[in-house]
């Protein structure tokens, strides 16, 4: 392991029914970090994060979490040690309101009589208003962007250690893309999370990355840091049309 990293991910080979999507990738997430994996359509990010989340067998290659090797430990296993996955798509329960949407997220827990449930809702709460303003409405309800908060506040209540988030502006009008990816921020600042993130929005997302990966037919193209801005700028221009 690197030292001082919250998840490692070393020469990850994976994919579909024999079909190979990721070719010996590497990502590093260290503490109080956000990584944005960037990259066009079938570039392998989805794909990416579902191995990192124990969905798909990685093939070869490992996956270490806190200095810890999870890569055949079972995905129920890896929330309890602290990682959760916000998916594309957001995937809430439309029928259940806002607040039992949010207690789904702590199916770990004896809602009734764990204090970190209170400690975690109060948490979530602060960080989304609106989610307390409509606690009891229908999840179904609520917009694109407070749907996704809500996403965000459900995962949020697994109290993870590293957060993973695909798409999480996808569909999203470019202000509340702005708004929900600025609060991914305030996960890094306020809440120490590290963040694994997978974004379409280039631009918004190199914005408050820490560190930032290209990802290219199942590849890692390029990796460069938020300061280097020259590289930034040329492999931008490079692939701005993603």
């Amino acid at each position: 392991m690197t030292e001082g990293k919250v998840l490692k991910l070393e020469n990850i080979e994976t994919g579909y029914r024999g079909v190979q999507v990721l070719w010996g990738v590497n990502v590093d997430v260290g503490p109080k970090e956000i990584v944005a994996v960037l990259g066009p359509n079938g570039a392998g990010k989805t794909t990416l994060m579902k191995a990192t989340m124990g969905f798909l067998k990685v093939w070869k290659g490992s996956i270490i979490f806190l200095g810890r090797d999870i890569t055949k430990i079972p995905s129920h296993e890896r929330v309890k040690l602290g990682i959760t996955l916000v998916p594309e798509g957001r995937s809430i329960f439309p029928n259940m309101t806002v607040e039992e949407n949010l207690m789904m997220g702590a199916y770990m827990y004896n809602i009734k009589k764990d204090h970190r449930v209170i400690e975690m809702l109060e948490v979530v709460y602060n960080l989304f208003p609106i989610l307390q303003e409509r606690r009891s409405q229908k999840a179904g309800t609520l917009s694109g962007g407070q749907q996704q908060m809500l996403a965000i506040g459900r995962a949020l209540m697994t109290n993870p250690k590293i957060l993973l988030l695909d798409e999480p502006t996808l569909g999203l009008a470019p202000k509340l893309a702005g708004e929900v990816l600025n609060t991914v921020a305030k996960l890094r600042d306020e809440l120490g999370l590290s963040i694994l993130l997978v974004e379409e929005k280039v631009l918004l997302a190199t914005n408050i990355a820490d560190r930032i990966y290209i990802m290219n037919q199942g590849r890692i193209e390029h990796e460069f840091l938020k300061e280097d801005l020259t590289k930034k700028e040329e492999i931008l221009q490079k692939y701005i049309g993603f």
